[in-house]
């Protein structure tokens, strides 16, 4: 888990290029300029082609020469060449998934994200499936985290091939079609989100650290699975957020800002339902889950629960003014938020972790981000209608 949060740390290794892809692409899709379209996704695959090549060159080039016996102070019964494993695999898969990815961008822009959802959600399956499958047949734990962490890049590199090769013909990346000059264009755009990813990446994923720290391995693993069962409920504002963004670039291009305030306030009123929900459903649930998950004698505690279902919900509900945010590339107000956030939630959820346990540490996230994001989020909403709504008199 501590990989895991490192990577998940680690997404804004893309340098923005996937969000700067997904601003300008949006643009050349509203008006059908396919060869405007291929040189941005041409060059983005290069790019990111590039880095992932690089990225998994310096792995495993440095993960042999680190002390991995650090890691076993923990516990004694793992062995440092496991550990040193497992990371090389994690970390080689979270690589590769960098440039594979961005066909999900693409999918989004062309206003296709039914698709990249299906995929996704194949992923998931096809997880799910290998790791029983590898378990069941006793291979060990190297064919288990592998399993655990290709599937899911495995099936995104089926939705490229079909994508490109039988669908969209016209989109196909090719190096002939990338340029330096597209490639400082999607890092003007890029940029500004690389910065923001960084912050918010790290703020949103250091809880398992801070336990690595704090506690022992089976808190630590007892925290990461109750976060897992309940980050299905992120599922939900990802389904709102991200097929928003190029509506709404879309939208606010034309001047629609009507239509934005409509959009925007429907799809806050259905990420929030949907989270409250699913979120009662996991909550009383929550045992029956575990028990089909995990065995017989797993439980979660119910306070660890509403505060991981508080935590989705007010996540949902800022997600639709993100997403005006971003459409518009207006991300000063994110800026100060989430750096306000990253400052101050570390320290509260140590100390919050010390007086209420496991559950003070989403708590401590709801009480930061209630405070600093929301704000953020209403306030630049606000100054990005207002911006466009001067530029459509002007």
């Amino acid at each position: 888990m501590i990989v895991t949060s490192i990577t998940a740390m680690a997404m804004f290794a893309d340098l923005g290029l996937g969000n700067g892809l997904l601003t300008r692409l949006a643009a050349a899709a509203a008006t059908r300029d396919f060869a405007k379209a291929k040189s941005l996704i041409s060059t983005a695959y290069v790019a990111l082609g590039g880095i992932a090549l690089l990225l998994l060159a310096i792995i495993w080039l440095v993960l042999p020469a680190l002390d991995w016996t650090h890691f076993t102070r923990a516990s004694n019964d793992l062995d440092p060449g496991a550990i040193e494993l497992v990371a090389g695999l994690c970390l080689s898969a979270f690589a590769i998934t960098i440039p594979l990815s961005l066909v999900q961008r693409v999918q989004y822009a062309f206003q296709e994200a039914w698709k990249s959802n299906v995929w996704q959600v194949a992923g998931s399956a096809l997880t799910v499936l290998t790791v029983y499958a590898a378990a069941f047949l006793g291979l060990g734990y190297g064919a288990i985290i592998a399993a655990a962490v290709f599937s899911s890049p495995a099936v995104i590199l089926i939705n490229n091939v079909i994508y490109y090769a039988l669908e969209h013909r016209e989109l196909t990346p090719t190096f002939r079609d990338a340029s330096s000059g597209t490639v400082a264009s999607l890092l003007r755009v890029g940029l500004a989100f690389f910065f923001l990813s960084i912050l918010t990446s790290l703020s949103l994923n250091v809880d398992n650290l801070i336990l690595a720290n704090v506690s022992d391995l089976e808190t630590v693993s007892e925290f990461s699975v109750t976060t897992k069962l309940f980050s299905l409920l992120a599922l939900a504002i990802t389904l709102v957020a991200l097929p928003l963004w190029p509506a709404n670039g879309d939208a606010l291009a034309r001047g629609d800002t009507d239509w934005v305030r409509r959009a925007t306030k429907t799809m806050m009123l259905l990420s929030v339902g949907a989270v409250g929900i699913g979120g009662v459903i996991l909550v009383f649930g929550r045992d029956f889950i575990t028990s089909l998950w995990l065995g017989n004698g797993h439980t979660i505690s119910l306070t660890l629960a509403v505060s991981l279902v508080l935590w989705s919900i007010v996540m949902a509900f800022a997600s639709p003014y993100f997403s005006v945010q971003n459409s518009a590339g207006l991300l000063r107000y994110q800026f100060v938020g989430w750096t306000l956030f990253a400052l101050l939630s570390v320290p509260l959820k140590f100390m919050s972790y010390s007086l209420f346990g496991l559950p003070g540490i989403p708590l401590a996230g709801v009480v930061a981000y209630v405070t600093f994001i929301v704000p953020a989020a209403l306030l630049g909403y606000r100054a990005t209608m207002r911006r466009a709504a001067t530029s459509g008199r002007a």
